[in-house]
């Protein structure tokens, strides 16, 4: 049974086949004519694409960076101090230079100066034909907008145009670590592109020498500078006329004058001090002791006469009692007055009671020891009143001194305000006048055009095109058409033949059935397994009608598409 189906059992088992390398090189060996005649066609097609590529030509310049005052000096506007010490490092002022050349700006300016239409000439014969056609194609024409003309709106869109164009066409390269430029313009003509990049270094020098320069800075700085003169003057005459109504050329000596007088006045008033309490201590001593002594004393006694006076005194008693009574009433117990009153009255008692018998007649003197002391307590108080005066004076005069050390600190406070703002006023006009000789510097400088972008090479004149290398692109385009033919032979030949005739081919190189199954007793038991499975699938669906064949031959495989 197997035996005779073996060419269905070849049949079905190539439709589980996996695609091998040589049904590939079957599939193109049947449409091998299609895939030589496609090559053949295209590959004219590719030459001609290649030879229409236009060609480009390179020039090339080389700018050097140097440390100059753009990377060390500041901008006179921005600060009054020559030189600054370097923040940054010399690679940010390489980008910066690499920046500015690639801005907008200079691309402008090099376009105006080579002019727009020489840069959107087409040179090629591709960029001619495709001028050509666009020229076939109606367009209208620019109309105005806002304040230009219709004519400026047609010049610029030209010059943008034209400024893309150069852009595009321009590049830059740094290596690390190096402080040069190198400049490439790459267009279809080595003349225009040496003009552009030649163009481009001229103004880019001439920009940068103006870039580090202000306008108006040296006139603005010479206005500060007479500013700061005036301001100056009228400090240093401010201060004069302070030290001259206050008479003093130094404060320091000044101050020191009125601290050493202080000094004495402190002296004396401490000395009268301690005098003053030693005279007042003498004072109460000479009072207790004039108090104690009494005024006079009994020089000579006369007795045996009869007292006659005995009324009189008592009279005087009395009068003595109503002033002691008097007194009381103003004075303390212990008021010198008052005990003399005192002791008078006594006295006079004494005397009255003495009176009632003999009275004795006596004669009474001066005590002159009193008088002593009297005369010293007065010459101490008068010494007294000196001190007191003394003191005063001398509190006067420290207060007075006290005030003027207080109005001289004053002073010193004003007056150095007023040196500093001349100090001041000096410093500013001395860095404004700077400032101004620098301004003048730079301008000189700039006018002069010294700059420290240094120009290496010049713009190269490149005869010699640099692209397109048309022998490896012409090697590239017949290898690309050959692909193309072998491609499109292979997917057609395996989408569009018929399934007959490939299993016709492959069932020659099929063995039979009865050598696979012979075959079988020497492959693996899970090779084996799969064989059966096959065999069995086959089987089932040799028992399926015609009509559903396809359908089962999908159904009873997992993994075949229908």
């Amino acid at each position: 049974m197997k035996h005779a189906s073996s060419d269905d059992h070849g049949v079905d088992l190539d439709h589980f086949r996996p695609l091998r390398l040589d049904d590939l090189f079957s599939a193109f060996w049947r449409r091998k004519y299609s895939a030589i005649a496609v090559a053949v066609l295209l590959l004219p097609l590719f030459l001609l694409a290649v030879i229409l590529i236009p060609a480009q030509y390179d020039s090339y310049g080389q700018l050097l960076v140097r440390l100059g005052r753009g990377a060390v000096a500041l901008d006179p506007t921005a600060s009054l101090s020559q030189t600054v010490a370097i923040q940054d490092s010399r690679s940010s002022q390489v980008n910066s230079v690499r920046e500015m050349i690639q801005s907008r700006a200079m691309a402008q300016r090099v376009v105006r100066e080579v002019g727009a239409d020489r840069i959107l000439e087409p040179r090629s014969t591709l960029s001619k034909l495709s001028e050509n056609l666009t020229s076939f194609i109606p367009s209208g024409s620019p109309k105005p907008l806002g304040d230009l003309s219709a004519e400026e709106v047609n010049t610029q869109i030209q010059e943008e145009m034209a400024i893309m164009k150069f852009q595009q066409s321009l590049g830059l390269f740094t290596a690390p670590d190096s402080y040069t430029i190198d400049l490439e313009v790459r267009t279809e003509d080595p003349f225009l592109s040496r003009d552009l990049l030649s163009t481009l270094i001229r103004v880019y020098q001439e920009h940068h020498a103006t870039a580090l320069r202000s306008e108006g800075s040296y006139e603005f700085f010479s206005e500060q500078a007479e500013a700061a003169h005036a301001r100056a003057l009228a400090a240093k005459d401010a201060l004069r006329r302070a030290r001259s109504e206050r008479g003093m050329i130094d404060i320091g000596s000044s101050q020191s004058a009125l601290r050493s007088l202080l000094s004495r006045i402190e002296e004396d008033l401490v000395q009268t001090e301690s005098e003053m309490v030693s005279a007042e201590s003498e004072v109460q001593r000479l009072t207790s002791q004039i108090a104690t002594t009494p005024n006079t004393i009994e020089s000579e006694v006369v007795r045996g006469i009869p007292k006659k006076t005995g009324s009189t005194m008592r009279q005087s008693l009395y009068d003595l009692e109503v002033r002691y009574n008097e007194l009381a009433a103003k004075y303390k117990e212990d008021h010198p007055k008052l005990r003399a009153l005192r002791e008078q009255l006594n006295a006079s008692s004494r005397i009255a009671n003495s009176e009632r018998g003999d009275q004795p007649q006596t004669k009474e003197a001066i005590n002159p020891i009193r008088q002593s002391l009297e005369l010293s307590h007065r010459q101490t108080l008068t010494r007294l009143a000196g001190l007191e005066s003394k003191q005063t004076k001398l509190l006067t005069q420290r207060e007075k001194l006290l005030k003027d050390l207080d109005q001289l600190n004053h002073d010193d406070v004003d007056l150095t305000q007023l040196n500093w703002e001349a100090t001041l006023a000096e410093a500013e006009y001395l860095r404004a006048a700077e400032a101004r000789d620098n301004a003048k510097m730079i301008d000189k400088l700039s006018s002069g055009r010294v700059t420290e972008i240094a120009v290496v090479q010049d713009a190269s004149l490149g005869l010699k095109k640099v692209k397109p290398q048309r022998a490896i692109l012409a090697i590239l385009a017949a290898a690309l058409a050959v692909a193309i033919g072998v491609f499109q032979a292979v997917a057609r030949s395996l989408l569009f033949d018929s399934p007959g005739s490939v299993n016709a081919d492959h069932r020659k190189k099929i063995p039979a059935p009865e050598a696979r199954i012979d075959g079988a007793h020497h492959r693996s038991p899970e090779t084996q397994q799969a064989r059966d499975t096959a065999e069995a699938a086959t089987e089932r669906l040799r028992s399926t009608s015609p009509a559903e064949d396809e359908f089962a031959e999908s159904a009873s495989v997992p993994g075949v598409p229908r």
